[in-house]
This record gives C-alpha cells, sequence and structure tokens, in this order.
C-alpha cells in the first residue's frame, strides 16, 4: 500500500485547528481577518463592530428618527511576523498525521499561541480603569472589577477577566470560584476556565505581564486641583528625587465622580517630589487641590474585559516562488503559511510555520486592569 506523504495543505490545516486550540487570550477577543495578501509592516482596514449611542423617545405618533449605520474600520499594522522553522525528514513526512501533529506541529502551535497570547496582554498599557487586588484578595475584589467595568457601560454578555498564575493562585480557592459553572470550547480555554462568577468568565493565562513602576513612592496629592475636563495635572508628595513617572502608569483621584481611573499618557519627571502629568480619560468632573491621588504602583495587570475591547487581526502571507513547496490557509479568523524548503547550508530539508498579525486596541472604555502589588 502506497505511503501518503503529508502535504503543505493538510499541515497548515491541522496547525491552524492546533494554534486555535492552544490560544486562551486569542480565543475571548475580536478576531478580525483580511483576505488579501500582505507584508510585514502593511496596513490593513478591519471593520470595527458597530454601535449606537443615542436612543430617541417615540412618543406613540409622528414619525421616528433614523439613524444611519456608519461602517467604521480601523487601520492595523500588521507588525508581526512570527516564525518557526525545523528540520523535518523523509520519515517525518511519511508519519501518521496523529503522530506528526503530536511530534511536531502541536510543539510548534504551542509557542505561536504563546507570542500572540503575550502581545494581546501587553495591550494593558491601553487600559485605564482599574481596581486593586485586596492585601488579602477576597470576593469584593470581584464585584469591585465588575463595577469598573459596569460604570464603564461595558455590554453584560462576552465579558471575561484573565489572571497571572499568582493571582489565580490567591482567588481560585475562595468559594465563589470552587462551586462556578465550568466551561470552555477550545483545549486551552477549558484548562485555563476557572469558572464563571459575577457574569464573568475567568481564566489563567501565564503571559499576563507586569507593569514596573520606576519609583519607590508614588504622588500622593494633587497640587492645585482641576477642572472637568483637564487631561493635565500638577501632583506632588511620593518620592522627592528625580524619578520618571512611566506612561501605562495608573491613579484615582479622592473625590472625582465615578472614580473610574486614569493613564498617563506621556512619561513626566518626579523633580522634588512633583511633576505634572497628562492622562486619559478626562477629569470627569472638578477635584480640590490636595485631594488624595492613589498611584499603583509595581503590579501583574491582570485584564478584565469585553470582546470588543481588543483585535487580533491576522492577514495571508504571499505564497513562495521558486523551488520551495508552500500553503496558506484560513481558519475561523486565523491564517498560517507553511513552506517546505530545501537549506543547501545545512544540507537539510526544513518546514517552516509563520504567521502575520497585529493587535489594535479597538475600545479602551470595555476593559479594566485588575491590579495584582502583591
Amino acid at each position: 500500500m502506497a505511503t501518503t506523504f503529508l502535504t503543505p495543505t493538510i499541515i497548515a490545516k491541522e496547525a491552524l485547528m492546533a494554534l486555535e486550540n492552544e490560544l486562551v487570550f486569542g480565543n475571548l477577543v475580536h478576531r478580525g481577518y483580511s483576505s488579501d495578501f500582505h507584508r510585514v509592516g502593511d496596513t490593513v482596514l478591519v471593520r470595527k463592530p458597530h454601535e449606537f449611542s443615542t436612543v430617541h423617545d417615540f412618543a406613540g405618533s409622528g414619525t421616528t428618527t433614523s439613524q444611519t449605520i456608519v461602517e467604521s474600520s480601523v487601520p492595523v499594522v500588521m507588525d508581526k511576523l512570527n516564525d518557526i522553522t525545523f528540520p523535518i525528514t523523509s520519515k517525518e513526512l511519511s508519519l501518521d498525521i496523529v503522530d506528526f501533529r503530536e511530534q511536531c506541529i502541536a510543539p510548534a502551535m504551542r509557542a505561536h499561541a504563546q507570542a500572540i497570547d503575550v502581545a494581546l496582554a501587553e495591550r494593558f498599557v491601553d487600559i485605564a480603569a482599574h481596581y486593586p487586588v485586596s492585601a488579602t484578595p477576597a470576593v469584593e475584589d470581584i464585584a469591585g472589577v465588575r463595577t469598573q467595568l459596569n460604570l464603564n457601560k461595558v455590554p453584560a454578555a462576552n465579558r471575561s477577566v484573565v489572571l497571572h498564575p499568582q493571582t489565580e493562585q490567591a482567588y481560585i480557592v475562595l468559594d465563589a470560584f470552587l462551586h462556578a459553572e465550568k466551561r470552555g470550547d477550545t483545549k486551552a480555554l477549558r484548562e485555563a476556565h476557572m469558572g464563571r462568577v459575577f457574569g464573568m468568565d475567568w481564566y489563567m493565562d501565564q503571559n499576563i505581564q507586569t507593569h514596573t513602576e520606576a519609583i519607590a513612592t508614588a504622588p500622593a496629592t494633587v497640587s492645585t486641583g482641576g477642572t472637568a475636563g483637564a487631561t493635565a495635572i500638577e501632583v506632588k508628595g511620593g518620592t522627592a528625587v528625580d524619578a520618571v513617572i512611566p506612561v501605562g502608569d495608573v491613579f484615582k483621584i479622592t473625590g472625582e465622580s465615578l472614580d473610574k481611573g486614569h493613564l498617563v499618557t506621556t512619561a513626566a519627571t518626579l523633580s522634588g517630589g512633583s511633576a505634572s502629568i497628562t492622562f486619559t480619560p478626562a477629569l470627569q468632573s472638578s477635584v480640590s487641590a490636595n485631594s488624595e491621588c492613589t498611584f499603583q504602583l509595581t503590579h501583574k495587570a491582570n485584564l478584565a474585559l469585553h470582546k470588543n475591547a481588543i483585535a487580533l487581526v491576522t492577514a495571508p502571507l504571499e505564497p513562495p516562488l521558486g523551488g520551495a513547496r508552500g500553503e496558506v490557509q484560513s481558519y475561523k479568523g486565523l491564517t498560517c503559511r507553511v513552506v517546505y524548503d530545501y537549506t543547501s547550508n545545512i544540507k537539510t530539508n526544513v518546514c517552516s510555520i509563520d504567521i502575520l498579525f497585529g493587535i489594535k486596541t479597538l475600545n479602551k472604555e470595555l476593559a479594566c486592569r485588575l491590579c495584582d502589588a502583591r
């Protein structure tokens, strides 16, 4: 009976199914896809989920007010071209697809999934809303992060929370999680899922990032106050030596309405215990001089988010020219290219699996950090 050799098409299809199974973060965000061939550095336009912000009160007579649906698109730079290349023998090519998947494809796609999840977790730097993990993590923290999402009017459906392993360790022993409903559609989601608690699906991901603060003690008060709508303010107190307040720092000001939090957008020098900082979003209300200003210092940037907060966008790479055999395949908003080639300098056949993608924060208001400074 003739041996059926594995082809780039078969490997590409198996690789994409394996990738989807291994993603955690990548399965919790909006997935965009461009069907055109692209190269690294290209910009693609991805349709953004539409939202209606105005509701007209119809009094029961007269005419309704029609709203135009504007198809909005956002540019996404395809700046990440991740490649895994490995030697491959004729014996390996003649393996049963199940064996080849376990020996070669699965390990490669686990590595690809890790890289994609890291890129998604790094988008915490765009998120202003935040809630601190208690010194002894408690169910009140869960209610707190839910409240932050509610204050930002995040839709109740498709909410997820992704935790660092050490943060998960503290929460998973709480009764709320011990008796939570478990779910998950893919292998990685099933294994990472902690349960559905307070209307949110909770997951663990080893790729959650840590935000590092450059100063030992953060500014403590607002110097001169600020008016509603302001995006810059003077802060004082804390470390009385030159230091930098980095982009990505988050803080809250006591007395401000809603208390959702702000994000530092331009690095500022804390000189002599005082600094002028710019931030987003603007102040919700006026704040008085000497109001308490609470910064989150170094913390694990766990993320609570709605599916439409962040987008993972993939696009197909051009098939190879010349003698190399290659195939480009797409599956559920993911795409990859598989190429067989011969490398003369090491006189070995090689298989390459590469993925072109970009990450974009679509709506900063649809996410919240759960800051674990322990």
